[in-house]
């Protein structure tokens, strides 16, 4: 049950995967994100908010971290499965609630389930294919 985690991949998977939230929410799908939620220029670049957002998607990418260590494998392409496979039974599954059961817009699933599909399966990349070369 002890995965060594590869702390090096889960920074850089975190820093990546928060980019790529600045791509899909503040620039490729800023416009129908924004007329689907409400949220207007003003209200969405608050730093508190865009702090737990690191956070969040810091243990996002330590969990993830930890199904790659614990089962063994290595390599971009492992990691890329691992990411794939938890981004659709984790984290879509999660954020079906919010569409399900809360009522969320229709037209953001597209938005946010690729989103989530992008970050898990780079961060997993990331964190499968990125190690620290051992020490001579």
């Amino acid at each position: 049950m002890n995965a060594k985690l590869n702390w090096l991949g889960i920074i850089v998977a975190t820093v990546v995967a928060f980019f790529v939230g600045f791509l899909w929410y503040g620039l490729i799908f800023s416009e129908q994100w924004m007329a689907l939620t409400g949220v207007t220029d003003e209200g969405s670049g608050d730093s508190m908010w865009m702090m737990l957002g690191v956070v969040q998607t810091f243990v996002t990418m330590v969990g993830l971290g930890w199904f790659i260590g614990r089962d063994g494998g290595g390599g971009w392409m492992h990691g890329l499965k691992i990411g794939l496979i938890a981004g659709v039974c984790f984290a879509l599954m999660t954020s079906a609630y919010g569409f399900i059961y809360q009522t969320s817009p229709m037209g953001l699933l597209p938005i946010d389930w690729s989103h989530l599909l992008v970050v898990y399966a780079v961060g997993g990349a990331i964190i499968g294919g990125l190690r620290m070369k051992p020490k001579a």
